[in-house]
């Protein structure tokens, strides 16, 4: 895979600047959580902040393969509920739920992908222990990025990292490479051989994403959409977008 792209200075810096922009807005958005808000409050602060910041809400309208176009511009689920769900009015936050969101946005061309995960109110020692096992394994993997490993080392630190814990990770769907398109080559799964995938260099900018359930990983789809778990198991995702650079890596998406 020797044409995944290499990022030039100029769209280094305007994915760093969009990624400070995102790292924001998730907090924004991370301390409005509580009991009994409705989710489309999220989302239309979401969109308020993309339209006073000058930037693309770019999940809103994401149509790949001739999907049906996503409706919102934040990727939210709850519980059960796995990667792409959306955010629907009048769906009210429960004490002791997760909620996860993941977003994407864009200016001048360029992609910045980040996700976080986050009890509401007070949330059980089973659940806790959820959140901290997939935020662990999303930053045990980062750490090790560097120019010359194989995408593999990713996979298997993340996968090792989750199964320490007693949690699986979801197989279905993978990190990515990221920058003129929302979803580029190299893909990153969050299980592997660190002998397999491509080498990564200096220069390439990967989203690299956490994907945890609490028991099986099987996923039932209700919709183009809309995913939870077969077993009803809880899911846990985190996400930052990392630049690869001579001496290790740089998180795009964090303040």
């Amino acid at each position: 895979m020797s044409n995944i792209p290499i990022k030039t200075t100029i769209e280094i810096e305007i994915m760093r600047r969009n990624g400070q922009k995102l790292a924001k807005f998730m907090e924004i958005l991370k301390n409005m959580i509580r009991p009994g808000l409705d989710v489309w409050v999220l989302e239309q602060k979401f969109i308020d902040l993309c339209l006073e910041n000058k930037v693309i809400p770019a999940c809103k309208g994401y149509a790949p393969g001739g999907l049906a176009p996503f409706p919102t511009g934040l990727c939210l689920s709850i519980n059960d509920q796995s990667v792409h769900c959306y955010p629907v009015k009048g769906t009210i936050l429960k004490d002791g739920d997760i909620v996860n969101i993941d977003t994407v946005i864009m200016d001048l061309g360029l992609h910045v992908d980040s996700a976080f995960a986050c009890g509401v109110g007070s949330i059980s020692k089973e659940n806790r222990s959820l959140l901290k096992a997939s935020e662990d394994a999303l930053y045990t993997a980062i750490d090790k990025i560097r120019s010359g490993i194989k995408i593999g080392l990713l996979s298997e630190t993340m996968e090792m990292s989750v199964k320490k814990c007693g949690y699986n990770v979801l197989q279905e769907y993978a990190g990515h490479g990221i920058g003129r398109q929302m979803h580029e080559i190299p893909e990153i799964p969050c299980f592997g051989n660190s002998n397999f995938g491509p080498i990564i260099k200096d220069g390439m900018v990967l989203a690299v994403e956490s994907l945890v359930c609490e028991k099986n990983s099987r996923l039932v789809h209700n919709s183009v959409w809309v995913t939870k778990t077969a077993d009803g198991g809880n899911f846990v995702q985190f996400e930052h977008t990392v630049l690869v650079t001579k001496n290790g890596y740089e998180i795009l998406t964090k303040i």
